[in-house]
């Protein structure tokens, strides 16, 4: 059996390496326009028209997806505590699920948009993975994974080097453990993507301004 503490080092390492910025993954960022229909296209540089400098608030989204239901939404992650996301709902599909992030517009009291959620409809990793891709398709192995924490309990969270800013969230039907992994038997059975979720890199986001210089003699 192999121990959660086997699993968990390799994606840090593979984290690390990239510096989380997603390396190349998704090939070079496309301009940004509103999004109407078709795959949504991701990369290292965002989620369809999404990227790190993006608002985190409905407005600002429901224009990039004018034909989408944009709405404010509450996650329940306690008995008394909740998180604020914005969904992404267009032709009936929850096709996006928006974080709440620390960080901020220059000079606005705006927060950007933290962790983007795919979770169904036309969604398409880099190499083309699809949500409820079996797991003996995808192309992981164990070493690329640890154990899912919070809201990902219960799942294998994935990355592949030179991909940092892009995680795969697989479900393992029959599993239902938040100790150790599954077999590859079970694995190859049951395991499928539930979602991919994208993480703005800290190394895309605006800048702060410079502060002022200070008068001479001060």
């Amino acid at each position: 059996m192999i121990r959660p503490a086997l699993v968990v080092l390799p994606l840090v390492v593979l984290l690390a390496a990239c510096g989380r910025d997603g390396g190349r993954a998704g090939g070079p960022p496309p301009p940004v326009q509103p999004y109407l229909g078709g795959p949504v296209p991701l990369g290292h540089w965002g989620v369809g028209p999404i990227r790190a400098d993006t608002l985190f608030e409905q407005p600002t989204l429901q224009a990039l997806f004018p034909n989408a239901k944009v709405s404010d939404s509450l996650y329940p992650v306690a008995a008394d505590e909740t998180l604020l996301t914005i969904t992404v709902v267009q032709d009936g599909v929850t096709v996006l699920e928006i974080d709440d992030s620390n960080a901020y517009a220059p000079n606005r009291d705006d927060p950007l948009v933290g962790k983007v959620r795919l979770l169904g409809g036309p969604v398409r990793g880099p190499r083309g993975e699809r949500i409820g891709l079996p797991w003996r398709e995808a192309g992981f192995d164990l070493s690329q994974c640890e154990l899912g924490e919070g809201r990902a309990v219960d799942t294998l969270d994935c990355a592949r080097r030179g991909e940092g800013a892009i995680t795969y969230d697989f479900v393992i039907r029959g599993w239902g453990s938040h100790v150790d992994p599954p077999s590859q038997a079970v694995l190859d059975a049951n395991g499928y993507l539930k979602e991919i979720v994208w993480t703005p890199p800290p190394n895309m986001r605006p800048k702060p301004p410079p502060a002022p210089a200070k008068p001479a003699g001060s």
